[in-house]
């Protein structure tokens, strides 16, 4: 997976958190097994210029005038939004150690168009992160996953990946993934008119099919 630059100042003062977002800051935490929790500053504009990017699940290489944390390697372990503005106001960073397996969650990316939506099926997502164990350097950021062969009533489960034999992962095999459903179809049927009323040309049935968006 690739490991990107991310520039993080230390917090040595008891700034006001509201003051430090209006000013384009959001505050976060590093930490690790191997250290103690240190409160971070990241940029927001910064921070989403990379993102736009890159995968939010990138290893980070930490750049800092700190030498207790340049050059640390970290994962985003956890994002806390606004729930009303959803800006990003906290950034958990984990450290990890390249010796030592982590766990990620992966995206999970549909690739080709499945021979059961060309029928008018439906493909239905079920998952779209998964979580994986493994080493840094075999872990797998998006996890691509071809629905091309796919029929109406298939379903690929977790059992059916094959992400090789150094990476683990996190979920019950006998789970679903994703599948391709039934076209949904709705009939409208005319009443019978009363007898020795005049009768209209009866309605055909209106069917109608949803596609994938």
């Amino acid at each position: 997976m690739e490991i990107i630059n991310l520039n993080v100042e230390t917090r040595k003062k008891k700034d006001n958190l509201k003051t430090l977002r209006k000013q384009g800051i959001i505050p976060g935490v590093l930490y690790g097994k191997k250290m103690d929790s240190l409160v971070v500053l990241l940029n927001y504009k910064e921070f989403l210029k990379t993102f736009a990017k890159h995968s939010i699940s990138s290893f980070v290489n930490i750049i800092s005038k700190e030498d207790n944390v340049n050059g640390k390697t970290a994962v985003i372990k956890e994002i806390q939004k606004d729930p009303v503005t959803d800006n990003i106001i906290h950034i958990d960073l984990h450290e990890i150690s390249m010796d030592e397996k982590i766990e990620i969650e992966s995206v999970i990316h549909f690739t080709g168009k499945p021979e059961g939506v060309k029928l008018g099926g439906i493909l239905e997502p079920l998952m779209r992160h998964i979580t994986i164990r493994g080493y840094p350097k075999d872990i797998i950021g998006t996890i691509n996953i071809d629905v091309s062969a796919l029929k109406i009533g298939d379903i690929i489960h977790v059992k059916d990946l094959n992400l090789g034999e150094n990476i683990e992962v996190m979920v019950e095999e006998d789970a679903a993934i994703v599948t391709v459903a039934e076209p949904t179809v709705l009939e409208v049927s005319a009443e019978a008119p009363a007898a020795g009323s005049e009768t209209a040309p009866a309605a055909p049935a209106a069917a109608s099919t949803q596609q994938p968006s």
